[in-house]
């Protein structure tokens, strides 16, 4: 159990890294207020600890993983090619971690008290 834990810690950190750095834009909401991380207007990303713990809070919480509090994007108001790889992104966190992951965890917890 916790060895499955850890690898979800581990795959929560690699998608943190990566909305760091190549998604830090996407990162922000005017409208939302974190009370002690964020105040209005910030971005959800400050640094890197913040990052991973906004993936961890949110990316859990959200039925559809980070990409439902990203910023949206339009296939119009941006390049073809970083459209597909936003949607790459968000699709694939929803699938490993949300889909895949979460369910492992939950599998071995039923398996575990059955």
């Amino acid at each position: 159990m916790l060895a499955t834990g850890l690898l979800g810690i581990i795959t929560i950190y690699i998608y943190s890294c990566l909305a760091f750095v190549f998604a830090y834009d996407s990162l922000y909401r005017d409208e939302l207020n974190f009370g002690l991380l964020n105040r209005r207007g910030e971005t959800l990303c400050s640094s890197m600890m913040h990052c991973f713990l906004t993936n961890i809070n949110l990316g859990m919480r959200i039925g559809g993983g980070i990409g439902d509090f990203l910023v949206s994007i339009h296939y119009s108001s941006i390049s073809e090619s970083l459209f597909f790889t936003r949607t790459v992104f968000d699709l694939s966190y929803f699938l490993i971690f949300t889909t895949v992951m979460l369910n492992v965890i939950f599998g071995i917890i039923i398996d575990s008290f059955a």
